[in-house]
């Protein structure tokens, strides 16, 4: 008796957290920060756009927001958006729970890879990053990585970008100094997408920006929020406070604050812009009272990280997390069991965007091992969320009754059909025998990775850029270099 073949079960496996009434609870929390206590805008059209719409400014540059303005930029705002890649390929689809994966920014120290001791980070290791993640099937877009060292410091973030858009035709989250600065990397955007239209229509990456926790908006912070809205550029713009520190110590008061943070930084720019592309987030450590250091991998920063993604849920808006990461200051074993505990969590969690893949010290050093490691657990966990298939094919009922009591289904055509398909086979992880571990070097899993990270640094080629775009693109930072260069001098004295 066959099983009728009209349907198909399946169910993506998931990690909740919050009820729909603590969603609004909290909610509501975040609108009462914003309308009693208020947060500060120090940017002059901010501050015009939101008189203008009716919000009260005390003080100068203290703004109450009434929840309407929120209610009507929650509406406003994007609840899908697109980022492609560098060719102008559809890429990344910010919506549901589908979820992506990529590695940080701006760190201060690197892992060298050949010589395996932490210095800071130069300008070649944001190229590296790049591409090793341009080879990497399951990191899906690229951050820089690294804080380069070896250039001038006011124009970093132009070396930082031509680094990755030279070296990974993958999407690009960037940061950027200043206004400044974002407008010579939107320059260069224009120039690898062809024009203006063709970048709105197609972006190939998202800026990445942060309020100043707690409840404050700098300028710079501000002018680029209201930048990426008139241009078009998908924008992170999330905060990233401490418990116990930055802000209340207690999870459900973390998120209230992160997301007051947010919402007030959504309603300006839609007051700029109605339906500019802005992406939820944020995340908040604890701060370990007994080292006073921020832990990435506590199991509260993981709560709050699903609480955000919730939220984010609550509001249907994309959303940006953090998985990958570890508080060890080396790639050993305490590193390898964070980055693989913290990725599982964000991935049920269904977070869209989780980077900062490879981060070391809680924040402060890269590992590229650590990225290769990450991508093989990425690969496990994209496996595990396909979840199980019910159909008539993978029931199996015709192939159990074929080969019967006693038979065995090794050599049988539905298993050579569907093996590699339905099981994962990873590609660094060991699963010979003691025997066969020997047999093929006898290596632990750290050097295994280490070679790794090496042949893809001295064999792989990332697809070019057109001449023409690259001389574009280092004409521009050469011009930003001149210019910050008479800025750090100043006035020539008469």
């Amino acid at each position: 008796m066959s099983v009728n073949s009209s349907f198909s079960v399946q169910r993506r496996p998931e990690l909740s957290l919050l009820s729909k009434d603590q969603c609004y609870r909290i909610h509501m929390a975040a609108l009462d920060v914003l309308e009693r206590t208020g947060v500060r805008f120090l940017e002059p059209e901010a501050l015009r756009l939101l008189a203008e719409a009716g919000a009260d400014i005390t003080d100068q540059t203290l703004v109450r927001i009434p929840s309407s303005l929120v209610e009507e930029a929650l509406r406003s705002a994007p609840k899908r958006i697109v980022v492609y890649n560098r060719n102008g390929e559809p890429a990344l689809f910010l919506e549901g729970h589908n979820v992506y994966f990529g590695t940080g920014s701006d760190l201060p120290n690197t892992i060298d890879p050949f010589s395996g001791k932490r210095r800071q980070s130069k300008k070649q290791d944001i190229g590296n990053a790049a591409l090793l993640c341009d080879y990497l099937p399951n990191i899906d877009f690229v951050m820089s990585m690294g804080i380069a060292s070896d250039v001038d410091s006011a124009t970093a973030d132009r070396h930082h970008f031509e680094q990755m858009v030279s070296n990974t035709k993958k999407p690009i989250i960037f940061t950027a100094l200043d206004v400044d600065g974002l407008g010579d990397i939107y320059e260069m955007c224009i120039a690898v997408a062809g024009d203006a239209g063709s970048f709105r229509r197609a972006p190939f990456v998202i800026h990445y920006a942060e309020p100043t926790t707690p409840l404050r908006h700098t300028i710079e912070a501000t002018q680029q929020l209201l930048f990426c809205a008139e241009k078009g550029i998908p924008l992170v713009y999330v905060s990233g406070p401490s418990m116990g520190a930055s802000a209340p110590v207690t999870i459900a008061g973390a998120v209230v604050l992160s997301m007051a943070e947010f919402l007030s930084g959504l309603v300006v720019s839609q007051l700029k812009y109605k339906g500019a592309p802005v992406i939820c987030g944020g995340g908040s450590s604890p701060m370990d009272m007994r080292t006073s250091t921020f832990s990435y991998a506590a199991p509260e920063n993981w709560l709050d990280e699903v609480a955000i993604r919730e939220m984010a849920t609550f509001y249907g808006l994309p959303v940006f997390g953090e998985g990958g990461v570890s508080d060890a200051k080396l790639f050993d074993q305490q590193a390898a069991l964070e980055v693989a505990i913290t990725l599982m969590l964000v991935g049920l969690a269904g977070t869209n965007l989780i980077h900062d893949v490879g981060y070391l010290e809680s924040g402060l050093t890269a590992s590229y091992e650590a990225i290769v490691l990450a991508n093989e657990v990425i690969g496990e966990i994209k496996r595990f969320l396909r979840g199980v298939e019910v159909t008539e094919e993978t029931l199996a009922v015709d192939v159990i009754n074929r080969v019967g009591p006693g038979g065995n289904f090794l050599s049988d055509k539905h298993t050579l059909k569907l093996f590699k398909e339905e099981v994962w086979y990873p590609e660094y992880l060991d699963r010979h025998n003691y025997d066969g571990w020997l047999k093929s070097g006898g290596k632990p899993l750290g050097e295994r990775l280490n070679a790794r990270v090496q042949w893809i640094l001295e064999h792989h080629q990332p697809e070019p850029l057109e001449p023409s775009i690259r001389q574009t693109i280092r004409e521009i930072v050469n011009r930003s270099t001149s210019k910050g260069q008479v800025k750090m001098r100043g006035p020539t004295p008469r």
